[in-house]
């Protein structure tokens, strides 16, 4: 079976695992015009994991799919993590399996701290062991969805960091932020080598060395977009411009003129340029994706999607 991601099979992977915990959240109270944009995105999440005797035929994702199992029985279903494909347009959305897997790729007391796709449309996703786990000086590692799966520890971590936010850019390589795992400054921009899973940090974008900083973003242009997180959850686009000391700050995010308190689970930027906010407000679910305008930060939703990150769906 082919694990890249064209098109028609983006949409049909299932990751299995298990889930220690979950995360009570209080009904959603964030609230904003709702955009009609469509975009196809690929979000993964904890949830049952569909066996192949139960999995939906395979379609375009710009189809709408009355076949794919809404409510599943999950008593004889064990929990794991779940690639999803929605297209926003449509809501179309699919969760199916990869089959021949021998072991599961994420465990207990283990977190996701990064997805992303690569110019090839190899689904890649970073998992950390969580703080106060028997497994939390094991490093970072990254798994890619390719043929075989293959599975790399990030070699070159600090005991008490961790990788997160991976982007695949534009050129072919993987890179992302490399911090605390409390998630306190300082914050490293770094490369990780395909082969190996070493890091080496890029020193021609300068971050702040006292704040905190998530989520990377690659437009087609070539420019490269993250947030800053202020000690009260504030949310603050800036652009990485390699030819100045310190990153552009473009806007503080907001919705309907209330300040975004809570960071951001993903940032993407798509095919026309349009960045692309996924996150909740600090006690609200489900996460949602929201269209960002660059000038005033006034975020526009565009769907609930219940999903811990995203990342855009290979063309």
């Amino acid at each position: 079976m082919n694990y890249k991601l064209s098109r028609r099979r983006f949409g049909q992977l299932a990751i299995a695992g298990t889930v220690a915990s979950g995360i009570s959240y209080l009904a959603n109270k964030a609230s904003a015009q709702t955009s009609s944009v469509n975009i196809n995105i690929i979000g993964v999440s904890s949830g049952p994991i569909i066996s192949d005797e139960t999995a939906s035929p395979e379609v375009n994702t710009t189809e709408l799919d009355s076949t794919a199992p809404d409510n599943l029985p999950t008593a004889s279903i064990p929990v794991g993590l779940v690639v999803q494909s929605l297209n926003t347009g449509t809501n179309n959305l699919q969760t199916l399996p990869i089959s021949g897997l021998t072991k599961a790729l994420l465990e207990t007391n283990e977190a996701l701290t990064g997805l992303t796709s690569l110019k090839d449309g190899t689904l890649v996703v970073a998992i950390t062991p969580v703080s106060a786990s028997k497994k939390e000086a094991t490093p970072t590692r990254i798994t890619l969805l390719s043929t075989p799966i293959k599975t790399l520890l990030i070699s070159g971590l600090k005991k008490n960091e961790q990788l997160s936010s991976v982007l695949g850019t534009n050129d072919g390589r993987l890179i992302g932020l490399v911090g605390k795992k409390n998630g306190t400054p300082p914050i490293k921009l770094v490369a990780i080598d395909l082969q190996t899973g070493e890091i080496s940090l890029i020193d021609k974008f300068k971050l702040p060395q006292n704040e905190r900083v998530s989520s990377l973003a690659e437009c087609p242009d070539g420019k490269l977009y993250t947030v800053l997180l202020g000690a009260d959850g504030d949310t603050t686009l800036v652009q990485l411009d390699p030819e100045r000391k310190k990153p552009v700050i473009l806007a503080q995010l907001k919705i309907n003129g209330e300040a975004w308190n809570n960071g951001l689970e993903s940032l993407l930027c798509s095919a026309t340029g349009q960045l692309i906010a996924f996150g909740a407000m600090r006690y609200t679910s489900p996460n949602a994706s929201y269209i960002v305008d660059r000038d005033s930060g006034n975020m526009t939703r565009i769907q609930n999607f219940d999903a811990t990150k995203i990342t855009l769906a290979p063309t």
